[in-house]
């Protein structure tokens, strides 16, 4: 992940994959979804058995802040 001052300066920078402007969001949007349990529990005995429940979380918070799109809510793999 990389933090830029602005959108306009993300598509400057010569590393910059064109087709990632959907995932180019608020660092608040990002914040929001790191703090997460998916994240904030990876440590805890009990992290595989309730990842179902720590997912949901974080899909929830992709909704709540409009990140629905293809970039986000990929299809699970088989």
């Amino acid at each position: 992940m990389n933090l830029f001052a602005c959108e306009e300066n993300v598509f400057k920078w010569s590393q910059t994959d064109p087709n990632s402007g959907e995932g180019i969001r608020p660092l608040e949007d990002w914040a929001a979804f790191f703090s997460t349990d998916l994240f904030k529990r990876r440590l805890d005995p009990d992290y595989l058995s309730r990842m179902h429940e720590y997912r949901s979380q974080s899909m929830a918070v992709f909704i709540e802040r409009g990140m629905t799109g293809a970039w986000f809510l990929k299809p699970k793999s088989e």
